[in-house]
């Protein structure tokens, strides 16, 4: 099965004037011959299964912000197809030698590597992108900026030794944007057996077995102290500091209850704010719409209102209390895999407390003891409620507050 080369074509058709700072090859038997340190480029586009992405690719190839972001180097093409057969597979082998050719989950995609044939990093261009090179050549210029920094790294650790070599080549493997060096922990066990430079703990650093652990933690608040100075190590990538910042964001969540709320938003803000446009940094707004909120007399109670101890919770909205009478404060159950525990509620006139119904309270399928009647002696001038909860650890409930006068 003949492997196209349509792109290539094409891109040097629509090409401007002006030579393109990138080069361009066949195969890899050419591209050796004129690599040079900022390595080798593939744009991968799907092949007849998407027909927006070949285009998108030879356009963005044609764009000169995004062919001076390539720099020098050698650029070569990959149309995918939907399935790719024995006969396809070994004229790709024959075509890209030994180069990692694993297909990114996104089309068209520029999969960078160094001039050692390492992969580097796949730049994916997702559909909301496709019609703005700016951002695409944005993100090539900053993976070509960071391999750039990462190879004078390398290159600079060739002449060095022991303690000083781990150092340089744990700076390496923590530029972010870009894979670590093959085999980097193995390498810096070997050169710093002690670890006096810190490189082969970072490097072996496993923050999913962290997160599983401290689901159980006995001092969950040592593990946020460490988790944070993880955060402030300038040794770790984007993505470590990230997936630190969710063990602190789940430690708060499940331990810290409403009194640490200033600070579970402080780490939200912190896990978005590292890389918006990542996976985990996207998750940041899911954490805030669900565990910012507050409890609210129109949206009712969620897991994010409701905290994992006595701590009293206030009502906020505009609460229609303000003449002297009996007031029912009615909790409705709606979903979730837990009922709504409530232990007391109580109404003040600003800060003075002038009536509560504490009884305990089930609100699930089956609602028991689901309305709180307080008297007001006189007319409430600044009507506060607040909700004593009594959930522990099981938060998963949502429902409906309403308040009628009797």
């Amino acid at each position: 099965m003949k492997v196209t080369n349509s792109l290539l074509t094409l891109a040097l058709a629509l090409a401007p004037l002006t030579a393109t700072a990138y080069q361009k090859a066949e195969n890899i038997d050419q591209a050796k011959t004129m690599v040079t340190d900022d390595g080798y480029a593939i744009v991968m586009y799907a092949r007849d299964w998407d027909k927006y992405s070949k285009k998108t690719a030879e356009l963005m190839m044609a764009d000169p912000a995004v062919t001076k972001a390539l720099g020098n180097a050698v650029v070569m093409t990959m149309d995918v197809p939907n399935v790719t057969l024995k006969e396809e597979h070994d004229v790709n082998k024959q075509r890209f030698g030994n180069l990692n050719l694993d297909f990114p989950n996104v089309y068209p995609a520029i999969i960078l590597y160094d001039k050692t044939g390492r992969r580097l990093t796949d730049i994916l261009i997702p559909f909301a992108e496709r019609k703005n090179p700016t951002a695409i050549a944005e993100k090539v210029a900053t993976a070509m900026t960071a391999a750039r920094k990462q190879a004078k790294l390398l290159t600079q650790a060739e002449s060095a030794q022991g303690v000083e070599k781990a150092r340089l080549i744990g700076q390496a493997a923590s530029i972010n944007g870009i894979n670590r060096p093959n085999n980097v922990a193995n390498i810096l066990k070997q050169l710093d057996p002690e670890d006096k430079s810190g490189t082969y703990q970072l490097a072996t650093l496993n923050l999913y077995a962290t997160a599983i652990e401290s689901a159980d933690t006995k001092d969950w608040e040592a593990d946020l102290a460490k988790m944070k100075k993880l955060i402030d190590n300038p040794m770790l990538t984007t993505d470590q500091k990230q997936q630190a910042c969710c063990i602190c964001i789940g430690l708060l969540r499940r331990h810290g209850g409403l009194a640490r709320k200033a600070e579970l938003k402080q780490m939200i803000g912190k896990l978005k704010s590292l890389d918006p446009n990542s996976l985990l940094g996207r998750s940041a707004i899911d954490a805030e719409r669900m565990w910012i909120s507050e409890l609210n007399l129109i949206e009712g109670w969620s897991p994010a209102v409701l905290p994992t101890d006595a701590t009293p919770v206030e009502l906020t909205g505009d609460l229609p209390i303000s003449a002297a009478g009996t007031y029912e404060v009615t909790f409705t159950y709606k979903k979730g895999t837990e009922a709504l525990r409530v232990a007391a509620v109580e109404l003040y006139d600003g800060n003075k407390k002038i009536a509560e119904d504490r009884h305990a309270g089930f609100m699930g399928i089956k609602q028991n003891n689901n309305v709180y009647t307080l008297n007001a002696p006189a007319t409430v001038k600044k009507p506060r409620i607040l909700v004593i909860f009594n959930m522990g650890q099981k938060l998963d409930s949502y429902g409906r507050i309403t308040i009628t006068k009797k």
